[in-house]
C-alpha cells in the first residue's frame, strides 16, 4: 500500500471501528467512544461489542463482519493476550490500518517482544497497516478525529484547531502538551502517540506533515531515531517547504538511554551527532516538551530572531533588571536604541527612560496617540521593536494595573511585527483577564523569566546554525597519502595524510635512534620535544612516552632512553622518535574527524590538550562542511575567549582554523575508509593554528 494512501486512512478515515468499545468512561474502550461521539468524523462510526445494542446512543456491532460498510481504520482496545486475534479478524474483514492502544509488548521484555513480532508478520500478511502498540492513539483536528485514549480530551468540547502538527513516543507527553496547550490556546493540525513503532513509524508521520496542508509547524518528541538517512532526507525536505521543525529529545544520557530502553524498548542514537545533524539543518531543539509548544507557539506568528538583541518590557524597574543579568551568559544583548526610536518615545516617557529595559511604572500619563500604534502601551512595545537593534522581545506581566490591556497591546504588536515578541505572565491568578485574552486569541505566554530566556535562547542559536550548504568536494582520494592497508596509523602516516590535505602542522624530524635525535634537537636549537612512534601506542603522554622542555643534549638522551624504558615496561614495540621543537601555545584545540555509525562522517573541534575529556567542550557538524558552519562551530565553544585574545593573548586567526576544519570534512567525504581522525592538540602559537600529534584508524 502506498505511504500516501496509508496516512490517509489513518488520519483522514472515512469509516472506524472500535473494537472494544464500552459504555463505561473508566476503561479505554468508553473513554475512546465518548470522545469520538463527541466530536463525530464525517464517516462511519462502528463500536464492537458482543453484546452489540447501542452505545452512548451509536448503534454498536457484535464484530467486524457484521459492519454494513467498508472500515478504513480499527482502534483495537482489546489486552495484549486478544491482540492476534484481533489482527486476524482485521485482516480477515480487509480493514486498512489498524491502531493497537493496547500495551504489554516490546517494551515489557522478551515475551512480549516476541508476541509484537507475531502481530506485525499476522498483519503483513494480509494487508494490513499497523499503528502502534502501546501508544495513546492521535487527532486530526481538521478532519474532528479523536482517536486518542488521552485524559486530556475528555476537557475539550470542541477540538483545538491550529497548525501545530507534533508527533510523540510517548503517550503521556502528548497528553499533557495537548492539556498545555488548552491552557496557553494553542491550535493543532494532528497529534500522534506513536508508541512502539512496530511498523508505522516516526518517519511515516513526519513525512505525512511536511507534506500535510494544514500543517505549517512541526514539533517531534523523540525517544530514538529509525532509519536515520531517511529522518535526515526529511529534515532536508523540512526545510526546503520552510516548515520550521522543534525536536525534544530523551537518551542524551547513559541513564537517558536506559531510561528510553525501559519505556519503548528503543535503542537511542549518540547525542552528540544527533544533535549535530539537526543544528546543521535548521531544527530546533528543546530541553522539554512545554518549551518545546512556547516555541512553536512563537514560530507559527512567523516570527524569526535575526539580531541578538534583546527588548525586555516590565511593570517594574526590578521586573526589567531580572531578564538583564541573564542576557550576557546566554549569548544576548541589552542594545541602545537608535535616535528614531528615542524620538518616537519623546512623549511617552521622560529623556531618562527611554532606554531599556523599557519601564511600563514611568509612563506618561497624558502622551498624545501614536498615529501608528494609538495608546502609549502599545506605542512604547511597537516602536520598539521596529528598532533595528532589535532581534526579540519579552514582556514581563507583574501585577500592575492595566494588566489586560497590557497583554492586548503585546498581541497587537507580536502578530505584526516579525519578531518573537513572548509574555511572562508573572501575575497569577491575578491577572486572569489577561491571560484569559492571550489563550482566546491564540497568541500563548509562558509562567517565568527562565522559560523566556531559553526560547530565546534557542531561537538566536538556531539562526547562527543556520548556514548556507557546504561546498563541493575538493579532495580527491588519490591524491591523499593514505595507506592500503588497516588499522592504526602511526603518527608520521599520519602527518603524512594532513599535509596532503594541506593542514599546517608543527615542523618535525624523524629520528631513528638517540643519535639521531641528538642530531635533531641540535638542528631545532632550543628545546625540543620528544615522542616516541610505534604502531601499537595511542596514547603516548598515558606511558610517559611524550618529553617537554628538553634544553640540553643530555636531556634528550634521558629522555630518549625513559621513552625506550616506558615502552619496553608497556608492552610496545618503539620504532623511531619524533623530534619538534618546543613552542609556546596560547590554546590547544582538539580536532578531527569520527564516524557516528547512524549519521555519517562528523567533524569535531574542541577544547583540547590531555584534559579533552574533563573539559567535554566539543562541537560537531556533519562533514563535508562549509566555511560558515565552520565559523559556527568555533563560536559556539564554551572556550572561545581564550582564542579571542584573553588577557593580552595573541586571538587566533579564525580563516586559517576554518580551513582546517573545512579540510577535515573534506577529507571525511574523500576517504570513507577513514573512520577516525584525532589531531590532539591543535596548538594555538601566536595565533597560528598548527597540529602537532595525530592519530588516525582506517577500515
Amino acid at each position: 500500500m502506498k505511504h500516501a494512501s496509508v496516512m490517509h486512512d489513518l488520519l483522514h478515515p472515512r469509516s472506524v471501528a472500535i473494537v472494544g468499545a464500552s459504555e463505561d468512561e473508566s476503561k479505554w474502550g468508553g473513554r475512546l467512544l465518548r470522545y469520538m461521539t463527541r466530536h463525530r468524523i464525517q464517516g462511519e462510526l462502528y463500536p464492537i461489542n458482543p453484546k452489540g445494542g447501542t452505545l452512548m446512543g451509536v448503534k454498536t456491532y457484535a464484530s467486524l463482519s457484521e459492519c454494513p460498510g467498508p472500515i478504513d481504520m480499527a482502534i483495537l482496545l482489546v489486552p495484549s493476550s486478544r491482540a492476534l486475534a484481533a489482527v486476524r479478524d482485521c485482516v480477515a474483514n480487509k480493514v486498512k490500518v489498524a491502531i493497537a492502544i493496547t500495551s504489554g509488548f516490546a517494551e515489557a521484555g522478551p515475551e512480549g517482544e516476541a508476541l509484537q513480532q507475531s502481530v506485525l508478520d499476522e498483519a503483513k500478511a494480509g494487508g494490513l497497516r499497523l499503528f502502534g502498540p502501546n501508544c495513546m492513539g492521535l487527532m486530526n483536528t481538521h478532519h474532528n478525529l479523536a482517536a486518542t485514549t488521552a485524559v486530556s480530551m475528555g476537557y475539550l468540547e470542541t477540538l483545538p484547531v491550529g497548525c501545530i502538527g507534533m508527533a510523540s513516543q510517548s503517550g503521556a507527553l502528548m497528553g499533557a502538551l495537548l492539556a498545555r496547550g488548552i491552557d496557553v490556546g494553542a491550535g493543532f493540525s494532528t497529534m500522534v502517540s506513536l508508541g512502539n513503532q512496530a511498523d508505522i513509524d516516526q518517519n511515516d508521520i513526519f513525512d505525512y506533515l511536511i507534506q500535510d496542508p494544514h500543517t505549517k509547524i512541526i514539533a517531534l518528541y523523540m525517544e530514538a531515531v529509525k532509519e536515520p538517512e531517511r529522518f535526515v532526507q526529511l529534515l532536508k525536505q523540512a526545510q526546503a517547504a520552510t516548515k520550521p521543525v522543534l525536536i525534544v529529545k530523551s537518551g542524551r544520557t547513559e541513564a537517558g538511554e536506559r531510561a528510553v530502553q525501559s519505556h519503548t524498548a528503543s535503542l537511542a542514537g549518540a547525542w552528540p551527532s544527533f544533535e549535530a545533524i539537526c543544528r546543521a539543518h535548521g531544527v530546533y531543539l528543546f530541553d522539554n516538551v512545554f518549551d518545546l509548544l512556547n516555541g512553536a507557539m512563537v514560530l507559527q506568528r512567523g516570527a524569526s530572531m535575526n539580531k541578538p538583541g534583546l527588548a525586555v518590557f516590565s511593570g517594574s524597574g526590578g521586573g526589567g533588571a531580572l531578564f538583564v543579568d541573564a542576557l550576557d551568559e546566554a549569548g544576548l544583548s541589552l542594545p541602545a536604541l537608535s535616535e528614531q526610536t528615542k524620538s518616537h518615545l519623546q512623549d511617552i516617557f521622560l529623556p531618562v527612560h527611554r532606554e531599556l529595559p523599557v519601564d511600563f511604572g514611568v509612563v506618561q500619563p497624558k502622551a498624545p496617540v501614536d498615529p501608528v500604534y494609538g495608546d502609549p502601551v502599545t506605542t512604547a512595545i511597537g516602536r520598539v521593536m521596529e528598532d533595528e537593534s532589535i532581534g526579540a522581545g519579552i514582556v514581563f506581566l507583574t501585577t500592575q494595573p492595566g494588566m489586560q490591556h497590557i497583554a492586548r497591546a503585546t498581541a497587537h504588536v507580536g502578530m505584526q511585527c516579525g519578531k518573537p515578541l513572548l509574555f511572562v505572565h508573572g501575575a497569577s491568578t491575578v491577572g486572569e483577564e489577561a491571560r484569559a485574552y492571550l489563550r482566546e486569541q491564540g497568541y500563548g505566554y509562558v509562567e517565568s523569566p527562565n522559560d523566556a530566556m531559553k526560547l530565546c535562547t534557542e531561537l538566536w542559536r538556531r539562526q547562527c546554525a543556520a548556514l548556507q550548504t557546504p561546498v563541493p568536494a575538493s579532495l580527491q582520494a588519490a591524491d591523499l597519502a593514505v595507506p592500503a592497508q588497516a588499522g592504526f596509523l602511526s603518527e608520521p602516516q599520519a602527518r603524512r595524510l594532513l599535509e596532503s590535505a594541506k593542514i599546517p602542522l608543527v615542523p618535525s624530524r624523524l629520528a631513528k635512534d638517540e643519535e639521531q635525535a641528538v642530531q635533531a634537537a641540535r638542528e631545532w636549537g632550543g628545546s625540543v620535544v620528544i615522542k616516541a612512534v610505534s604502531p601499537t601506542l595511542i596514547h603516548k603522554s598515558d606511558i610517559g612516552a611524550v618529553k617537554l622542555n628538553l634544553d640540553s643534549e643530555a636531556k634528550v638522551r634521558a629522555a630518549c632512553q625513559q621513552i625506550q624504558d616506558a615502552l619496553g615496561k608497556a608492552g610496545h614495540t618503539l620504532e623511531s622518535f619524533i623530534v619538534s621543537p618546543m613552542l609556546q601555545a596560547d590554546a590547544e584545540l582538539i580536532v578531527g574527524i569520527q564516524r557516528d555509525p547512524d549519521f555519517g562522517p562528523m567533524v569535531m573541534l574542541g577544547a583540547g590538550g590531555v584534559l579533552v575529556e574533563l573539559l567535554n567542550d566539543v562541537q560537531l557538524c556533519p562533514a563535508p562542511l562549509s566555511a560558515d558552519q565552520a565559523l559556527a562551530m568555533l563560536n559556539n565553544l564554551r572556550c572561545r575567549p581564550l582564542l579571542e585574545g584573553w588577557r593580552g593573548r595573541q586571538p587566533v586567526d579564525k580563516e586559517k582554523l576554518v580551513h582546517i576544519l573545512v579540510q577535515l570534512g573534506q577529507l571525511a567525504l574523500a576517504l570513507p575508509r577513514l573512520t577516525e581522525l584525532d589531531i590532539n592538540p591543535l596548538l594555538i602559537v601566536d595565533g597560528q593554528p598548527m597540529a602537532v600529534d595525530a592519530r588516525a584508524t582506517v577500515a
